[in-house]
């Protein structure tokens, strides 16, 4: 109940979202929230997923029904011969019959669809964590492929602008020609690289508004930071964590619905009671009667045996499911935990070390080229290195995100 009051609210709130989105949301930007929000409010899965559940919590209402009441009128000795000739000696019977589940067959058959609903319920927050997951790391990509687009115009202009320092060297007699044409191949081969960039970012944007489910929805940049601060958990509390993955947590209402539906087959071997009333009239006699009766079939041959073995092992199957799909999570978890704690550690080598240190070396180089102590060739080729450096740098944090955005997905858990 709490979880399904949970799905419930939480389609109030992103239809009321989407209203203030349409409102607000008209500028440029596009922040990771509103991204989260309209994937969550459009996607048609999850649409389906809520009309399953609807769909199921129907069907609950008709496994609790009791079956109708028979009415059944019957005519005997009607236009015969002899003494029966005419309607003098018929006999008129109305009755009604009804069938009795006996064994708790109702009540039963009732919490196997209840647990039909918990079941849906899981897959629908299994693929909400998904969407999640997967609208994160898309966001993370095209903010990536921005800054690095941005990086990558400031690194040309950097460069348009030493070329003109060295055509003015170069009318100087100072340096040779040759410099120029070095510095034109290095700059033709940023521009090559921008070109790919673009192409890059505009397949990100495209996958980004695929999973949102809105390709007429504009906007020129996305409104995120790179910045982090969060402290990797323990292995082992990840680990205790992970069993609340919805994958992992539907196999206890799976458990529960198999133990059902075995009780429910149980309960099928025991056949249902039909009682039944009704009056008599006997024309001949001129009198009436009541007429009582009660029928169960007998279990001599069918007592359900089949179905209640089957009810067996499916319970006995869903053990073995359990176990693979906790194994294939684990090492699903190893795995990223183990990236995400190579990645942190390569964005602080990066941060405090690699970046600090090539910055300190261009401005020494870039210093004595002006003295004539380096060449040219020397200060676009730190440059280039200082840059690629910061654009690893920015990789590097988009993959920490992603990884964190999936981890995040499989132990239902923000990390903070």
């Amino acid at each position: 109940m709490h979880r399904k009051m949970c799905i419930i609210s939480a389609v109030l709130f992103l239809t009321l979202s989407t209203m203030l989105i349409g409102q607000t949301d008209s500028g440029n930007s596009l922040t990771i929230e509103t991204a989260i929000s309209k994937a969550l409010q459009n996607n048609p899965t999850l649409k389906v997923l809520l009309r399953e559940i609807n769909a199921l919590e129907a069907v609950k209402i008709q496994s609790g029904l009791m079956p109708n009441p028979e009415f059944s009128l019957d005519a005997e000795n009607l236009f015969g011969t002899g003494e029966f000739n005419g309607v003098d000696g018929t006999e008129i019977t109305a009755q009604i019959s009804q069938s009795i589940m006996l064994a708790g067959k109702i009540s039963k058959l009732e919490k196997v669809a209840e647990l039909d609903i918990s079941l849906a319920e899981w897959d629908y927050e299994a693929n909400r964590l998904e969407i999640i997951t997967n609208v994160r790391k898309a966001f993370n990509q095209v903010l990536v492929v921005q800054q690095l687009i941005e990086k990558n115009k400031e690194l040309i202009k950097l460069s348009d602008d030493l070329l003109e320092n060295i055509n003015m060297r170069v009318k100087a007699g100072k340096i040779s020609l040759a410099e120029v044409s070095r510095t034109k191949i290095i700059i033709n081969a940023l521009q090559i690289a921008l070109i790919k960039l673009q192409y890059e970012y505009d397949a990100a944007i495209i996958e980004l508004k695929t999973l949102i489910y809105d390709p007429e929805y504009s906007f020129s940049s996305l409104d995120g930071s790179f910045e982090y601060s969060f402290e990797l958990p323990p292995y082992d509390t990840l680990l205790v964590q992970l069993e609340s993955n919805p994958n992992l947590k539907r196999y206890e209402s799976e458990y529960a619905r198999q133990k059902a539906v075995l009780n429910y087959e149980e309960s099928k071997a025991t056949p249902n009671l039909t009682l039944s009333a009704g009056y008599r009239r006997l024309n001949e006699l001129n009198t009436n009667t009541f007429v009582l009766g009660a029928s169960i079939p007998l279990p001599i041959f069918d007592r359900n045996q089949g179905s209640i073995q089957e009810a067996e092992i499916r319970y006995d199957q869903k053990k073995v499911e359990s176990e693979s799909t906790r194994n294939r999570l684990t090492l699903r978890l190893n795995l990223l935990y183990n990236r995400l704690n190579t990645l942190l550690k390569t964005a602080d080598q990066l941060k405090t070390e690699s970046i600090p240190e090539t910055e300190k070396a261009f401005k020494i180089i870039k210093e004595g080229n002006l003295v004539g102590r380096f060449a040219i060739l020397d200060v676009l080729d730190t440059q280039r290195t200082l840059f690629e450096l910061q654009n690893q740098y920015l990789i590097v944090i988009s993959e920490i995100q992603s990884v964190k955005a999936e981890l995040e997905g499989l132990i239902s858990k923000e990390i903070k």
